[in-house]
Order: C-alpha cells, then structure tokens, then sequence
C-alpha cells in the first residue's frame, strides 16, 4: 500500500471516498449500527455513525487531552504534556503523537498541512497499527503556496489500534512548537462525534 506524500494542492478524491467508503462498511460490521446516509454522514442521530473532521484532541488519549486545553483545539506540535516537542540533539527525531485509536472511531489520515511561516519540522514517520511506514518528506510541501500535502492513498487506523507519528526537525535540543497538522477525518459513533474532549 503506497503512502507517499503527493507535491500537489490537489485532493485525491477520489481515493479519499474509496477510503471512506471501505471505512462506514467496516465501522457498520463491527458496530452493527446504521451510517446518515441521509446527510452524507454529517449529522448522524440516535446511535447512527457518521463523520467529522480529524481533530488534534482526538490524537490523544482522553486522559491527557485535557493537557491540551491551552491550545484551543489547534493543530500543533505539541505533546501529551501540552508543550513542544524537543527534537534528540543526536537524530532531530522525536515522538509526537503515540496513542491509541478509541473504540468508538476509525481514523482516515489524508495528509498533512502547516500554517508555520518558518517551518522546521522537515519529516514525519508514521507507525499506523502497528505497521512502521517510511519518513515522508515534508519540505516539498513547504515549497506550495498554500502548503498542504496528501497521501496518494489515506491511511486508516482502527478502533483500538496504536498510531504513532515521529517527527524531524532541524531545531534540535530546543522545544519545538509549529502549526503543523494532520488532515483527515474520523467515522465514529455519534456519541464520540459530538464530544467536547476538554
């Protein structure tokens, strides 16, 4: 399964609803609850399943999320703690997100994307269920003019399974924090859809 990031503005739709297509088949066999087909999945009811945006709470596991509060829901390089990432001195690589997926939500990884007007952060390695994937270069992203990159096949991570993403910078052996984050989105209950993690 090819994971490289694509040098382009372009969504692979229709990749992307392949993707999410699969994912609502899996999530209603193992949940045994009905998709809102109705709204395209955006505003389930009852015990429906539907889909939302990927949000950077959701990276976390419930009980350190609320670390997270000072951030106000933005996509950043932050760790479980709340603050910055500090790149080994020896490698520049540092974990960045390391949890498992909640029962009640499957993960779509489309790409990636930065608001950082003086980027660092050069790779991202992504360890999906347990599966380690090669680093992805993320400079060339840097280079668009609105710098955003997307896998050419998203990545889907399961209910209960680990993801780990490892990241590189050139600041290394200094807290890092950048306006770097995923782009995706989740298929989940809607009791996981709707909740306010902190």
């Amino acid at each position: 399964m090819p994971y490289k990031m694509e040098l382009v503005n372009a969504r692979p739709d229709d990749a992307i609803k392949q993707a999410r297509d699969d994912t609502i088949k899996r999530a209603k066999d193992i949940w045994g609850l009905d998709y809102a087909d109705a709204s395209e999945g955006l505003y389930p009811s009852g015990n429906q399943i539907g889909r939302g945006d990927l949000r950077m709470d959701q990276c976390f596991n419930r009980a350190t999320a609320a670390a997270l509060i000072a951030l106000g829901g933005r996509w950043q390089t932050a760790i479980a703690t709340g603050v910055g990432f500090t790149p080994a001195a020896a490698t520049g690589w540092q974990d960045w997100l390391d949890f498992v997926v909640d029962e009640d939500t499957f993960i779509i990884i489309e790409g990636a994307f930065s608001n950082e007007t003086n980027p660092t952060v050069t790779e991202l390695k992504p360890d999906l269920g347990g599966v380690a994937l090669p680093p992805i270069a993320l400079d060339p992203m840097y280079a668009q003019e609105i710098p955003r990159a997307y896998l050419e096949v998203p990545a889907i991570v399961s209910p209960k399974s680990n993801m780990k993403i490892r990241l590189r910078s050139t600041n290394v052996g200094v807290v890092t924090l950048e306006q770097l984050g995923l782009i995706g989105e989740t298929i989940a209950k809607r009791s996981y859809l709707i909740l306010e993690t902190y």
